[in-house]
């Protein structure tokens, strides 16, 4: 009898960790649910050495508000943003690879969790986005075939953990990864 009141405490206190934990996991799983990633490139045909033109877009497809770090650039390196990655389908492969590598040190920030969702948050509504436009810069494209692009948004933003418990019911803050549909284009000679 007394061993089952020393457990007792420890049996509720991980019942309610649990709890915690999965209702963390299931606000995230609905945010992930309710915003959008779009790729899609200038053209659908490019000559070899052109450039290719693309533009990604994070879109909030909810009812909720969401919040996103201000940094919707390329990730990488403790930054919230986006990864491009292009794969050839058909025609001659490429021997080369690509590389990429960014690194941000982690500061101890001495503003309240209050101050860094205020400043280094932005809230996006119902049917708002956050995207870019850029050339596409990697090795992959180098002869004529089929390609794919795709991109993903990493809510990996040093500080994001730090805000997710103080937003209201309303709004939630995006956390891991959200993923494109592939999008297609070809490469031609000429």
């Amino acid at each position: 009898m007394i061993q089952a009141r020393r457990l007792l405490p420890f049996a509720l206190t991980s019942i309610l960790l649990m709890g915690t934990s999965s209702s963390q996991q299931l606000a995230t799983t609905e945010t992930l649910k309710q915003v959008t990633v779009e790729i899609s490139t200038e053209k659908d045909v490019y000559v070899i050495g052109e450039p290719i033109r693309f533009n990604v877009r994070l879109i909030n497809r909810g009812p909720k508000m969401v919040y996103i770090a201000k940094t919707w650039w390329y990730a990488g390196g403790g930054y919230a943003g986006f990864y491009v990655n292009v794969r050839q389908l058909s025609g001659r492969q490429t021997r080369l690879g690509c590389a990429g590598a960014a690194d941000r040190g982690l500061e101890k920030d001495s503003r309240s969790p209050e101050q860094i969702l205020r400043e280094d948050f932005v809230r996006l509504g119902t049917g708002e986005f956050v995207g870019m436009n850029d050339i596409y810069n990697g090795c992959t494209v180098k002869y004529a075939g089929t390609y794919e692009v795709r991109a993903s948004y990493a809510a990996n933003d040093f500080n994001t953990h730090i805000v997710t418990g103080i937003v209201d019911n309303n709004s939630q803050v995006l956390t891991g990864e959200v993923d494109s549909t592939p999008h297609k284009f070809r490469v031609r000679t000429r």
